[in-house]
């Protein structure tokens, strides 16, 4: 409809503030009943012990980077990226059939796939760039995993998929051997 980029990171960031309510809605009563506005009303809220669900906070960023920043304000030992592909590609496996899929990369080797994306409302990235940035400053291991298979998110948690483990689950992001 022509809007330009601003615009459409506002729409983006109020659609994702929406989803974050209807997920917090779907969690019930394991959910912090309001949806943060800022890093600092999400580490408040990290202290009723509930389940804290965020949306989108800056334009030019996505919710990869509010959680990466949000995970280092924390000083998070794990950052779980779940998005709509299994893992982190040498290019988008949608366009590319020979794209080779990472099961273990650094963070300096997802910084230059990124920064190789354009960058605009609606990018088909895996990680946003600014969030890739994030976890290589702070040295934040992250897994990078199908959001289309929730039961993997509690393998992830419960320690059975791991940088280790012989359970695919992703693409982990770390700087250790």
């Amino acid at each position: 409809m022509g809007a330009d980029e601003v615009t459409c990171d506002y729409i983006g960031i109020e659609i994702t503030r929406l989803n974050a309510r209807l997920l917090a809605a779907a969690l019930g009563s394991d959910a912090y009943p309001e949806i943060p506005q800022n890093y600092v009303e999400a580490s408040k809220a990290m202290n009723s012990g509930k389940i804290v669900v965020m949306g989108g906070i800056t334009p030019g960023q996505t919710t990869d980077a509010v959680a990466a920043i949000l995970a280092e304000f924390l000083r998070a030992d794990l950052l779980t990226i779940a998005t709509s592909i299994d893992g982190v590609y040498s290019s988008d496996p949608n366009c590319d059939p020979t794209a080779v899929k990472y099961d273990k990369i650094s963070p300096e080797k997802l910084i230059n796939i990124v920064m190789a994306i354009e960058m605009k409302a609606g990018s088909k990235s895996p990680v946003d760039p600014v969030a890739a940035k994030i976890i290589e400053r702070c040295k934040l291991d992250a897994l990078v995993m199908d959001a289309r298979d929730p039961a993997l998110l509690g393998k992830v948690l419960d320690g059975e998929a791991s940088r280790k483990s012989p359970v695919s689950c992703g693409t982990w992001i770390t700087t250790r051997k």
